[in-house]
């Protein structure tokens, strides 16, 4: 297989930070004391969510053909209503309850790649069919109650975990690593971005490019459900369309941290400078 340069272009990553550097002093002029820590920490706590949501799309974008995910915001939403109701809860049955959701969120994933590669219908139409539809079903579920039977364990995310930064923060840091390493060191990772970069030649190279794709979807998928969990964690409360903005969010995030909408070229840690980016702007803005 054809060798990919894959590492994290620092040079990519510069124009976030230097915003993100900017922001923050402009935020402190126009608002004395915006850069106190607990004004800073509870801005990263709510990218840390962001962050998340953006692993997946970053998968779906580096698989190239335009690729885009835009139902993650259901997905979060479904999860966020739904997670909290099947634990009871409860801290024992909130491990059942993220595998019964994982495993649901992954297929939904996995039944948009078919759709879209085996079909060859839109990345677009496609999962903008599928988040009404989740929608749909959220709503049959739940006849629009909201859920407030939050486990402990979840509601522990909200809470100062080291100094005053949130056990959020750190979640999203371990999975962000995690993904990163599937991302950049194995030969899934790889074979991704050579399918981004030019279908042709991954599949004269042998790679199953079907495959490929439809598992960048099933992750995206999940990753959305687990940021599900994180947000009503940090909230308290979930209610329907909680996360409806975090679709177009995580689109935003990840272009702003350089990954291409043409596929073939992305990273997460861009996605994640790109959250804390949008969320800084969003606090100076409504301020």
């Amino acid at each position: 297989m054809p060798k990919i340069n894959i590492k994290t272009k620092y040079k990519d990553l510069l124009p976030a930070v230097i915003l993100i550097i900017v922001l923050v002093i402009a935020g402190q002029i126009l608002q004395p004391g915006f850069i106190k820590a607990n004004n800073l920490v509870n801005i990263l706590c709510r990218a840390s969510v962001l962050s998340v949501a953006c692993i997946g799309q970053v998968y779906v974008m580096v698989s190239g053909n335009a690729g885009i995910d835009m139902s993650i915001g259901s997905v979060m939403s479904c999860a966020a209503l739904l997670g909290p109701a099947l634990s009871g809860g409860e801290n024992l049955g909130l491990i059942r309850s993220i595998i019964i959701i994982g495993i649901a969120a992954f297929a939904i994933g996995i039944i948009n790649g078919v759709c879209i590669q085996k079909f060859n219908l839109p990345s677009l139409v496609v999962t903008l069919c599928m988040g009404q539809i989740i929608d749909g079903l959220t709503i049959g579920l739940t006849r629009g109650a909201p859920g407030t039977s939050i486990p402990d364990a979840l509601l522990r995310l909200g809470v100062p975990f080291i100094w005053k930064i949130r056990l959020a923060t750190f979640v999203a840091v371990i999975l962000i690593v995690i993904m990163y390493i599937i991302l950049n060191k194995t030969n899934y990772g790889k074979s991704l971005f050579l399918v981004g970069c030019n279908r042709n030649a991954a599949k004269l190279s042998g790679i199953n490019v079907d495959m490929k794709v439809i598992t960048a979807y099933g992750i995206s998928s999940f990753m959305a459900a687990l940021a599900g969990y994180m947000l009503v964690g940090y909230v308290g409360s979930a209610q329907l369309y909680m996360a409806d903005e975090y679709t177009m969010l995580s689109i935003a995030a990840v272009v702003i941290g350089g990954t291409k909408l043409s596929g073939g070229k992305g990273n997460l840690v861009g996605g994640a400078l790109g959250a804390i980016l949008l969320f800084l702007l969003t606090s100076i803005l409504l301020a």
